[in-house]
This record gives structure tokens, C-alpha cells and sequence, in this order.
């Protein structure tokens, strides 16, 4: 973590070095991050004051390095008032020098993952085991357990020690197999299903999708799975065009039934402000009608046929054959899913979970 080597204050901001380099933070900057009791709620951990003012702040008499309660700070001391306001220096240099995101592990081939097989009784008490299974899911995008007993409030309580079910069209908690025909979607069908991520359709798409499996005869079925991040990358690297198209072209999703018509659109690969890819979003079933210009399309449709054939080269897949008792929860931002054609009964129960709650374990278990 960078450390600051000197703050001075001056009649614009203060000033604040880092590894030789300084930076100029305005008073109304300082004001609004104060993090001392009369700017800041340690309890809520939400602001006390609102420094967004038309006028900007008398400036500084001046500006310290210290120490409080073993926390080191910067301290900057007003003309007006008796009132100190301080900001730890963590907030600064993390602003400022941001480290770079933790690395994940992407996955061309399924031998380059390192996932292990945990069991739900142990994550369902112990936060080592809840901790291991969480960075599978982070590093790999997908996690597998052992052990399931029960259904949907098992289901639930298993789900709640990441976050909580997320409510769709499905329920909060759902049955999946090929008898149910409560919802007009080929899932709940015995057919192969091409790798697609789900809720293409919907504006919060499901984060994580959690699959336990209670019944298993007949054969075929095999869950796959494939790392979009990995596919995507590989996109960017050796088709950028291709790369740039899905990454600014929006694709619109539908799902229809009876009283329900889901409509939204996103591009295949979502991008954060730095370039990082933060979501994959691609289900060709459930794509709708679009229109570019002749040229645009037709770039459209190599890119996203680019894409689509590295999705389904079978030597990209992870395959999974689930037994009653097992548990495969995947990322839905980055691994696209589908299933192989199988005959006899395969029968789930499971939810969805949504994608910031996921974000948030993994803060907590500093994972």
C-alpha cells in the first residue's frame, strides 16, 4: 500500500505527496471526505455534512500528518473554527494510488481450473469453508459442492450465507426439470442447451445461479460451463474489431409468456471505466429483432458469430455431470452455461442471487 511522504495547504487545496508525485485536492474536496464525527457517522458510515456548495470553503490554515486511535490521518486545521477535520490517509492513497484488481484466474481449457469439491453441511457453519467456496466463484466463476439435503428451504439458507434469493418470473426459490411446464422456456426441456448466460431480458440480470440437484437417472445432462471472461479476452487480443463492436453495440433481450413481457438491451461485453470486463451478457435464444446500418450489422454479426463459436468449441468446456446432492453455482456475469441433450429424469431446485451481494462477501472475507 503507498504511503504519503508530506501534505501542505495552500489557497487552492492541500497538497498531497506520494512516492515523489504530488496531487492538489481542492477545499470542497477535503470538506466532503472528511471522515472526523462532525463530517462523518462512524456508526452508519454515511456523511454528516454536505460540502457541494455554490461557494467553495475558506481555505486551510494549514495541513498535518497524524495519528488517531492508531489510525493515521491527515489533519487540516481551519481559520473559522475550532473544528478539525481529518481524513485517514488510506482514503487518500487509495484514491489517488489505487492498487491494481486482485487477479482472477481465467480459464481457457477445464484443466486450468483448481477448483474444489467443498460440502454444504461445512459452508453452512464454518466461514473457512464459506471463504473457499466464495474465491472458487471468484477466481473460476463457478463453485461445486456436495451433500445438498432437502429442497426450497435449504435452498435458502444455503443461499443466505452469500446473500439472498433474488425474486424473478421464476419465484425466490424454483424447481427445474423437464415435467414442469409452468414457464415457456427451452430450460425445461430435455434438448441441448448452448452455452448462454441467463436474464439477457431483464435490467438486474441474475448474478449467481445456484443448481442443486435432488433427482438423476437416464443419461446425458452433463452441465457445461465456459469462462466468457477468458473467450472475451481472447477476442480482444486477436479480433479487436470484433472486440470493440460487442463492446459498444447494444443487444436486445426478450422473454414472453402469458402476462409477462421482459424487454432490455446491453452490450455482449460490458466494460468498467478503466477497460476491465465486468459482465458478460450473450443467450442467442433469447436475443431480439435489432436493426443497424447494413455495414453495422453485418460487423455486428461476425463479432458476435466471433464469439459465439468461441463459446461453443467444446474444448473450451467445463463439463459437470451433477448427482443428487451436488451443488454448481456460477457467476452469470462471466460463465455462460448450457446443458447437453439427456433422456430420464434430471430435477433441480435452486435460485438466483443477486451480483452485488456476491461483491460484498467478498469484501467481507477479504477474498
Amino acid at each position: 500500500m503507498s504511503v504519503i511522504d508530506a501534505v501542505s495547504a495552500t489557497a487552492a487545496g492541500l497538497v498531497v505527496a506520494i512516492n515523489g508525485s504530488e496531487t492538489e485536492l481542492s477545499w470542497r474536496w477535503v470538506r466532503d471526505h472528511g471522515e472526523d464525527q462532525e463530517s462523518f457517522d462512524p456508526t452508519t458510515k454515511q456523511r454528516r455534512v454536505y460540502a457541494i456548495n455554490p461557494e467553495p470553503p475558506q481555505p486551510a490554515m494549514r495541513a498535518e500528518l497524524s495519528v488517531i486511535d492508531g489510525t493515521p490521518i491527515v489533519c487540516i486545521i481551519w481559520p473559522e473554527s475550532p473544528e478539525k477535520t481529518w481524513i485517514s490517509q488510506s482514503t487518500i492513497t487509495d484514491l489517488l494510488d489505487p492498487r491494481p484488481p486482485s487477479a482472477r484466474a481465467s480459464w481457457h481449457r477445464p484443466q486450468e481450473t483448481a477448483v474444489t469439491k467443498g460440502n454444504v453441511s461445512d459452508v453452512l457453519t464454518s466461514d473457512a469453508a464459506l471463504s473457499a467456496w466464495v474465491a472458487d466463484i471468484a477466481d473460476f466463476g463457478f463453485g461445486v459442492l456436495g451433500g445438498f439435503q432437502g429442497g426450497h428451504t435449504e435452498v435458502t439458507a444455503l443461499a443466505r450465507r452469500i446473500g439472498y434469493p433474488q425474486s424473478t418470473i421464476f419465484g425466490t426459490t424454483w424447481d427445474l426439470a423437464s415435467d414442469i411446464d409452468a414457464h415457456d422456456d427451452t430450460a425445461y426441456t430435455q434438448t441441448f442447451l448452448a452455452p448462454h448466460t441467463d436474464g439477457t431480458y431483464a435490467h438486474e440480470a441474475p448474478g449467481l445461479q445456484m443448481f442443486c440437484c435432488t433427482e438423476r437417472s437416464g443419461t446425458g445432462g452433463e452441465s457445461v460451463i465456459v469462462d466468457g471472461f477468458a473467450i472475451a479476452e481472447t477476442l480482444r487480443t486477436e479480433h479487436a474489431e470484433d472486440f470493440e463492436v460487442l463492446t459498444s453495440v447494444s443487444v436486445p433481450g426478450h422473454y414472453i409468456e402469458p402476462g409477462v413481457e421482459l424487454r432490455t438491451s446491453r452490450p455482449a461485453i460490458r466494460l468498467d471505466d478503466h477497460g476491465n470486463i465486468v459482465q458478460i451478457s450473450m443467450n442467442n435464444y433469447d436475443r431480439s429483432p435489432m436493426h443497424l446500418p447494413s455495414g453495422d450489422m453485418d460487423a455486428f454479426y461476425r463479432a458476435y458469430g466471433q464469439l459465439h463459436e468461441f463459446a461453443n468449441d467444446r474444448s473450451r468446456w467445463m463439463s459437470i455431470r451433477l448427482e443428487p446432492g451436488d451443488v454448481l453455482i456460477n457467476d452469470n456475469w462471466r460463465v455462460l452455461h448450457g446443458r447437453e441433450a439427456y433422456t430420464g429424469g434430471r430435477r433441480f431446485v435452486g435460485c438466483y442471487l443477486n451480483h452485488s451481494d456476491l461483491e460484498s462477501r467478498m469484501r467481507t472475507l477479504g477474498v
